[in-house]
């Protein structure tokens, strides 16, 4: 299923009620879905995008997992800027978005805008060998 059809399918269904069943309150305006893709983190002032996993998945931002490399050694999400670009290669597509809390590794994003779909990669032509 598409990251498209995931937000769509988000949307569509019934709204979460300000009361949980175990009695705790909750925020949320649109329900959320679990998913498992990887992502990327795009801002300004990089040239090669951060990697991440997106948990989890709602009409109206996402759930950030960042990745642990050798330039976050640790996994945190404190280094990523207020404002930053989500892209989804296997779908390819991008959203921009706005960090709104940071736990740890952890980060919640809002969506600001449409998702949008990226133009497919042009193949480099190969060589053969006659």
């Amino acid at each position: 299923m598409s990251f498209q059809n995931r937000i769509a399918a988000a949307t569509r269904r019934a709204p979460v009620t300000t009361e949980a069943t175990a009695g705790d309150k909750t925020r949320r305006w649109a329900k959320r879905k679990s998913v498992s893709n990887s992502g990327q983190i795009l801002f300004d002032g990089i040239s090669t995008p951060y990697g991440c996993f997106v948990r989890d998945i709602s009409s109206t931002g996402a759930r950030l997992e960042m990745t642990r490399n050798k330039y976050n050694p640790d996994g945190v999400s404190g280094f990523v800027p207020t404002y930053f670009t989500l892209i989804i290669p296997l779908d390819r597509t991008r959203v921009e978005c706005q960090s709104m809390w940071r736990r740890g590794c952890f980060l919640g994003a809002r969506f600001l805008g449409a998702v949008e779909l990226m133009p497919a990669i042009a193949r480099a032509p190969t060589i053969r060998k006659k």
